[in-house]
């Protein structure tokens, strides 16, 4: 398992100026590579199995909603070729 963050900004979205009560809908896309690590044992970035935490919000000081979700194994993103 790879040490990191307890939370990492991985995308972002600006709304038109909203008016009291207003809404807007924006789509953002998180792919496994947003998730990875460098494992050096492996040469690899990695996407580890584990549960992760998406969070919305104004900012990290004023999240609105979140939710889970789970990666059931690890996704090799991109092997490092290296030169012994």
């Amino acid at each position: 398992m790879v040490d990191k963050p307890n939370a990492e900004l991985k995308a972002f979205a600006k709304t038109k100026e909203l008016k009291p009560g207003e809404s807007q809908i924006v789509t953002m896309e998180l792919k496994p590579e947003d998730l990875a690590s460098f494992v050096t044992a492996q040469s690899s970035w990695i996407a580890e199995a584990g549960t992760y935490k998406i969070s919305i919000g104004a900012s990290s000081l004023d999240v609105k909603q979140s939710a889970d979700f789970q990666l059931n194994k690890d996704i090799i993103v991109k092997k490092v070729q290296t030169f012994f």
